[in-house]
């Protein structure tokens, strides 16, 4: 009888012992897929900034809105967070790039520097995913760090961006641009000419990135640039990966390298790009461009369509400062030209190495 009695006290134990710990796993799978939606004309940055910033939520906005969510104040996911359309977008495919059409429209209002910009409890770095939205109407103040849909400085190299559009931003799409960009448009960005030069694009990033599949057109500033070292991150073996995208228009550089070399600097493979009618702001920079930069192969990318400003494909170039790197290790092979060419070939093969091309 004893034995009997000790038997169940220790199964009254365990049970104590396991129903928290159930509790708990379900109160974290709870936490995991949290959504909170946000129907039309409700007031976007107040419910995700008043949104608890320890728990990861998915915020799902009303589809096909009369207006646009207009944010009123920057909107601050946190980590783990993702903001996506009810409705999925759609794509046209272009060549091997895809443009989405969206269905939820962010828009910030004329006192708005930045439409988003995720951070991380406590100032930390956040996770965020952003999923078949526009995001329009970042503000240009004059500092480097305005004028964007998205200001990503504060986000991690897990982050992604699927199927959204980036359009309308007064200096750029993306600033300091983190994880990886899938079927995205970006269009009309660097809409102020004081950004030109040093934060005007459809995205620039600091860290490698990746970007693939998507549509960038008509953007007066550079496409998609990597500056101030691209530095390099284990996430992205394949270092600033640029590829299967449609890149046209740009008023400068269709897609730039640049300042790029050091202990911390990345690499970038750019390959697989349909890219075309560049630099027509800026001849000196061509559809692709590297600057100051080491350890990038250029290849199986295809030029002319329409021609890039001075039919030039490909520039590989050194400035001379003593406060960059020297251009170094470029491998410019097995792009198809179109009747354009490439500068830099006449460089020596350690610095500019060129082979394969088709004319």
């Amino acid at each position: 009888m004893t034995r009997v009695k000790k038997a169940l006290q220790r199964a009254l134990v365990a049970v104590a012992i396991m129903v928290p710990l159930i509790l708990v796993f379900y109160s974290l799978a709870d936490a995991a897929t949290r959504t909170v939606s946000i129907p039309c004309g409700q007031d976007i940055d107040a419910t995700i900034n008043a949104d608890s910033r320890s728990t990861a939520t998915r915020f799902v906005l009303g589809a096909d809105c009369t207006s646009p969510f207009t944010a009123s104040a920057t909107i601050v996911p946190s980590d783990g967070d993702e903001v996506a359309c009810e409705v999925a977008p759609t794509f046209v495919q272009r060549g091997r790039a895809f443009d989405p059409t969206t269905r939820c429209t962010v828009a910030g209002a004329a006192s708005v520097e930045n439409v988003f910009r995720p951070i991380g409890p406590g100032g930390t770095t956040a996770t965020v995913r952003f999923e078949g939205i526009k995001i329009t109407g970042g503000n240009f103040t004059g500092s480097s760090g305005t004028g964007a849909a998205i200001a990503e400085g504060s986000m991690t190299t897990s982050s992604s961006h699927y199927g959204i559009e980036v359009m309308d931003n007064d200096a750029a799409g993306i600033l300091t641009a983190k994880g990886t960009f899938e079927r995205v448009e970006f269009t009309n960005n660097t809409r102020d000419s004081n950004a030109l030069g040093f934060i005007g694009s459809a995205m620039k990033a600091r860290n490698e990135v990746e970007v693939k599949n998507s549509y960038v057109h008509e953007t007066q500033g550079n496409g998609i640039w990597c500056d101030q070292s691209c530095v390099d991150s284990a996430n992205y073996p394949n270092g600033f990966w640029v590829h299967e995208n449609l890149v046209v228009n740009s008023g400068r550089a269709g897609i730039r390298f640049e300042n790029v070399g050091g202990s911390n600097a990345g690499e970038a493979l750019i390959e697989n790009n349909d890219v075309g009618g560049n630099s027509y702001g800026d001849v000196k920079r061509g559809g692709i461009s590297v600057r100051d930069a080491q350890n990038a192969t250029i290849r199986n990318n295809r030029f002319g369509n329409p021609h890039n400003s001075g039919n030039v494909a490909t520039i590989a170039s050194d400035s001379g400062r003593s406060d960059r790197p020297n251009l170094y290790n470029i491998d410019i092979v097995n792009n198809t030209l179109n009747g354009e060419i490439i500068k830099g070939c006449e460089l020596p093969d350690t610095v500019v190495a060129c082979s394969g091309n088709t004319p």
